[in-house]
């Protein structure tokens, strides 16, 4: 996260840093602090999320929040995600960029984590290596933590490949281009995505819908 800070005053750093989540000795974060129900590590995630990954995604993910969207208010946030919060997970396939398919449904017991990027968007590099780095402490941990990425259907093949390439990225993922319509994709319509990037869901071992909202 040292990159994220890196540019900006050391006193405006710190400060921003305290807004984040705090973690409890058990490595489920606190909740008491207002605003932060149903998030990964929070209420019913809570006690999935093992310590460390719990800490590295919200840690790090939070600090790409107050860094990239700042000046975006609750309720903007809240208009531009989806409306399937505690529902079951759309049941999608996304084909991954070696053209295998991925059935959403095949990975229930897992907790998942779904992210919606574009190579031209500023966010979505920031996270790159965030999400990496949770995928490969996940394979390390042997818990049951999926990460899963959807490249937007309107970015370019090539420019997506470079971008999975430039940041040397493993876990599984494909573009949203399983349609000959105009405008998003199949899964980000599925989702309730409105074309705001980058999006990250986060879906429970039973298959529902818990938002992190970024």
């Amino acid at each position: 996260m040292s990159g994220f800070v890196a540019d900006r005053p050391q006193d405006e750093s710190r400060a921003e840093s305290e807004r984040l989540p705090r973690a409890n000795a058990d490595g489920t974060l606190n909740d008491d602090e207002p605003g932060r129900h149903g998030r990964i590590g929070y209420g019913r995630l809570g006690r999935w999320t093992p310590a460390g990954l719990a800490a590295l995604l919200l840690l790090t993910l939070g600090a790409v929040w107050w860094f990239g969207r700042g000046d975006e208010t609750a309720a903007e946030r809240e208009r531009r995600t989806g409306n399937i919060q505690g529902e079951a997970a759309p049941d999608v396939t996304l084909t991954l960029l070696d053209s295998q398919p991925l059935r959403l449904a095949d990975l229930e017991g897992n907790v998942v984590v779904l992210n919606f990027w574009a190579s031209w968007c500023e966010p979505c590099r920031w996270e790159a290596p965030i999400l990496q780095a949770l995928s490969e402490e996940s394979a390390r941990s042997g818990e049951e933590t999926v990460v899963v990425g959807v490249g937007i259907r309107t970015d370019q093949d090539e420019a997506a490949r470079s971008f999975v390439a430039e940041y040397g990225l493993t876990y599984p993922i494909g573009r949203d281009t399983a349609t000959e319509e105009p405008g998003v994709g199949p899964i980000e319509q599925a989702f309730g995505i409105p074309s705001a990037y980058p999006s990250t869901l986060i879906i429970a071992p039973d298959g529902t819908v818990d938002r992190f909202h970024l």
